[in-house]
């Protein structure tokens, strides 16, 4: 007798929904599909950064079977800025995660979860211990060193309470997968075993990466468009980016965009109002697709992090999206994410995010169009080689196979195992 082997993928954010946590969902669910394997996605229903948003046909533009995934509706409506209202947002999906849980009929041998909340997690373990399944767990941010970077939250009781379960969550996963290579020395500090550690970073897919601009593209004599994409909330430093914008607002062929989404958003674009800026303007996000074309078509690309600790640990999914379209970036970050540009050699970086630095950056980018061509194939070639897909998603299959003894069975591509 033969049995497929199921998983159940646990996330908060899946497609449509916008932002590197939604796509590197999909493209795990799609790479185990592609297996052979079972899998069944709970998630919720798509709400990043609103749920209007997905009321446009345009975010839905995949071939994803709804049939796999169950989406549970939230009674907090948008994201925002309240602590105590986020805080409730993710009780209730934590709830609601264990409750949909007992309601699935399905034996699983695997839950994945992907999170950086801890309250997912607690609902992980108990899909773990309610299944008899390995647990893996998939570890994008490390959530309550966050909330003490971003300086929104200080209450010491609960910050012990989430390091206590962040511990918790480590010692009940079965396997560990990172997307930044820089959380592993953490979480040995937390006296995880390193071999239970894998490191998958955020990638692009073969279509993804074959989109990239051509040398002709390169060649804009009246407008230089700087183009940011992605989130605009606490964690990124967008009012650099505004006051690099203002310094260059009397040179006319220089154009910035901010094209994206967060509770940030509408602060940033009083501020532009206030200072009267006609050389920067902000674009609603778009679906996945649309903006990578979108930065396909930008002339440069920009990224920030706020300057604090764990924030150098990160990679921004954005920086990954700009390689891949072979773009040259200007940077304003340190840590990790500076030194993966220097490494790759793709675009400019300063650390202290000093707007005099930026603007010579962005200036001298935009007199030496070969300069921008050569950091955006750099970028391009590094991102085939280490950002893949195709590549990184083996590693994932490799401890499936460790974990329920499959190996044999998936070197057939049939994912299955004997029973």
């Amino acid at each position: 007798m033969v049995i497929i082997l199921k998983i159940l993928l646990i996330t908060q954010n899946f497609y449509p929904e916008i932002g590197s946590a939604s796509n590197r969902a999909k493209n795990i669910y799609a790479a185990l599909k592609e297996k052979g394997y079972e899998v069944t996605v709970l998630t919720t229903e798509p709400n990043y950064p609103n749920r209007n948003l997905y009321n446009d046909e345009a975010f839905w533009d995949e071939d994803i079977s709804e049939d796999d995934i169950v989406r549970i509706q939230l009674s907090v409506r948008k994201y925002t800025s309240s602590i105590f209202r986020r805080l409730i947002f993710y009780l209730e999906m934590m709830w609601k995660f264990i409750f949909y849980n007992f309601k699935l009929k399905k034996d699983y041998d695997v839950v994945f979860a992907t999170l950086p909340s801890i309250f997912i997690g607690i609902a992980s373990i108990i899909a773990k211990m309610r299944q008899r399944a390995t647990f893996i767990l998939d570890i994008r941010d490390l959530w309550p060193e966050t909330l003490l970077g971003i300086k929104r939250f200080d209450n010491k009781l609960i910050l012990k309470m989430a390091y206590g379960l962040e511990s918790f969550l480590y010692r009940k996963s079965d396997e560990i997968i990172v997307n930044s290579e820089e959380f592993i020395p953490y979480m040995v500090s937390k006296k995880v075993p390193k071999e239970k550690i894998y490191f998958i970073p955020n990638s692009l897919t073969e279509k993804e990466l074959n989109q990239r601009s051509l040398r002709e593209d390169y060649q804009s004599a009246d407008e230089i468009k700087v183009l940011y994409a992605g989130n605009i909330g606490l964690a990124q430093d967008l009012d650099t980016l505004i006051d690099v914008a203002k310094k260059l607002n009397c040179n006319p062929r220089i154009k910035f965009e901010a094209m994206g989404y967060g509770f940030m958003m509408k602060d940033i674009q009083q501020r532009i109002m206030d200072l009267g800026l006609s050389n920067i303007k902000i674009s609603k996000a778009k679906s996945r697709k649309e903006a990578l074309v979108k930065i396909a078509e930008a002339d440069l690309v920009y990224v920030s992090l706020k300057d604090c600790d764990v924030f150098k640990t990160v990679l921004p999914g954005k920086v990954v999206d700009y390689m891949g379209t072979g773009k040259a970036i200007v940077a304003n970050a340190s840590g990790y994410c500076a030194r993966m540009i220097r490494k790759a050699n793709c675009g400019l970086v300063s650390e202290d995010g000093d707007v005099d630095e930026l603007c010579g950056f962005i200036l001298r980018l935009a007199e030496f169009g070969d300069l921008r061509f050569r950091l955006g194939e750099n970028g391009w070639n590094y991102a085939r080689k280490r950002f893949n897909w195709t590549v990184n998603l083996g590693i994932l299959i490799e401890i499936l196979e460790k974990k329920v003894d499959v190996r044999e069975k998936v070197e057939l591509g049939v994912g299955e195992k004997a029973c």
